[in-house]
């Protein structure tokens, strides 16, 4: 196994299809030491510069990413933290660690001096905020969808090339020499359909969120299309032609983390592949720990209109606050998000007809239950980790529909999964409504679902089948080649 555990293939450069759209890469550790030895900057000042804004939620992952070496240099850590930073700085994050962190995760963050809204007020939010950040009310049809989507592309005057992301301004170079963004990338989608894109999710959340307008009397059910529930929309988009359909899908996570370095002999950027690398607590045949790169998971939901540009969703519990439907507004990172290009793994099932409608009650009554789970017990991040990562969440839903599920970890453990189910029996005396097949579903999903916690000789097999079905067949990391190499 090679001792940089983002080490990448020199040949994928090449192998890339299309010479005039190849994107260079370099990996994480050779750009943190040509970058420290040019500029002169020392790992102590790198790390102290680095952790200077604890707060942001992509900061534990960024640590989990650096090189060993450059994790065990000394550096200034808050109290709450130097117990994870001493673990992380002697080794690698592990289903087992991760768990345990994610369950003590509501104390090792400090006290918010500024509530946020908990993940249920986000879930029924009847109002989106632009990329530029601007406010605009929920549209209740598809006109004004379009037209609400253009006029805001209008007043937003966006910038054609990716910004860098906020709460990373002291990151945003390392010595002028790393960028933490992707510069030089495109989006996959315009502008105009991001917009889309991003008003959609929430047209979803909301109708799902009506699940719950009888324990508030002052909401009124929304409808968009005339349609109160997504299964109704999502029949109403069919009969005007739309093509509908969802798969679970499986990436890279970068914990929407990018970064960059300007190449030393053109005008181009070189993309820095970042990663999370992990212990799997599987072992080879040889008895040696299997390492890996933590996967990013969700349903991904695709709309396509008989004209205009695909609507791209993903359904997850993510480090944005809450349980729900989120636009699916990605650079094009092609070692990461290609679509058709094998770095990102579908599962085999698509969710079509009354799978699709299945699957759509389901994420409604997922977001019912683990948002108001997290909004009751104000938990951080909206509940993510103590009630599942996006991991967690997507393999729920598979297990619910299909009776198994391909992903791997599986972290959510017994006690967050009693109280999930603790949830669901009081929105239920509390009359909330649901599919009474979707409830059933999801009882036996939170019951039975694996977890990758500690394996023994009956559940290793399967454990092993969905750590390798979780992986994207086409990537530049090394790691990952290596473990394809065991499918076959």
């Amino acid at each position: 196994m090679h001792h940089d555990l983002l080490a990448l293939n020199s040949n994928w450069n090449l192998s890339q299809t299309d010479p005039s759209t190849r994107v260079p890469l370099v990996s994480l550790d050779e750009a943190l030491e040509r970058s420290s030895l040019k500029k002169g900057i020392s790992r102590r000042d790198f790390l102290a510069e680095l952790l200077k804004d604890v707060q942001h939620q992509r900061l534990l992952p960024l640590l989990a990413m650096l090189p060993r070496r450059w994790r065990q240099e000394p550096a200034s850590l808050p109290e709450q933290l130097r117990g994870l930073g001493n673990l992380l700085g002697e080794g690698l994050m592990s289903p087992l660690l991760l768990a345990a962190f994610a369950d003590d995760l509501q104390h090792l963050l400090p006290q918010r001096t500024n509530p946020r809204r908990s993940a249920l007020d986000l879930w029924c939010q009847r109002t989106y905020n632009n990329p530029g950040s601007q406010q605009w009310p929920l549209p209740e049809g598809l006109e004004t969808w379009r037209s609400q989507a253009a006029e805001s592309l209008k007043s937003q005057n966006e910038r054609l090339k990716p910004k860098g992301r906020s709460g990373l301004t002291g990151l945003t170079s390392l010595g002028g020499e790393i960028a933490w963004s992707n510069h030089g990338l495109s989006y996959l989608q315009s502008a105009e359909a991001r917009h889309r894109n991003q008003q959609m999710a929430q047209v979803f959340n909301v109708l799902g969120s009506n699940l719950l307008v009888e324990q508030n009397l002052n909401v009124d059910t929304y409808r968009f299309e005339g349609q109160s529930s997504g299964k109704d929309l999502i029949q109403c988009l069919q009969s005007k032609g739309w093509r509908c359909q969802a798969r679970v899908r499986t990436s890279v996570a970068s914990f929407g983390l990018g970064a960059s370095t300007p190449s030393s002999d053109s005008n181009q950027w070189n993309q820095i592949p970042l990663a999370v690398p992990y212990r799997t607590g599987l072992q080879e045949t040889n008895q040696k720990e299997i390492n890996a790169l933590l996967p990013h998971a969700c349903l991904e939901l695709e709309l396509q209109p008989p004209e205009d540009d695909t609507v791209l969703l993903q359904y997850y519990q993510g480090t944005e606050g809450l349980n729900g439907w989120a636009a699916m507004n990605d650079l094009d990172r092609p070692w990461q998000n290609g679509r058709s290009n094998g770095s990102v793994q579908y599962s085999p099932t698509v969710f079509r007809d009354q799978q699709l409608s299945d699957a759509v009650e389901l994420c409604e009554l997922m977001g019912a239950i683990h948002n108001s789970e997290a909004g009751m017990e104000n938990l951080h991040l909206g509940g993510y980790g103590a009630i599942g990562f996006c991991i967690d969440s997507t393999a729920l839903l598979e297990y619910a529909l299909t009776g198994q599920t391909n992903l791997f970890p599986l972290t959510l453990g017994g006690l967050w999964r009693e109280r999930l189910s603790a949830q669901l029996n009081h929105l239920l005396e509390q009359n909330m409504r649901p599919n009474d097949d979707a409830v059933d579903r999801y009882k036996r999903a939170i019951e039975d679902m694996p977890q990758d916690l500690y394996h023994t000789s009956v559940t290793r097999t399967d454990a092993r089948r969905r750590l390798l079905a979780s992986q994207p067949s086409y990537s530049p990391f090394l790691l990952i080649q290596d473990l394809n190499l065991q499918k076959s």
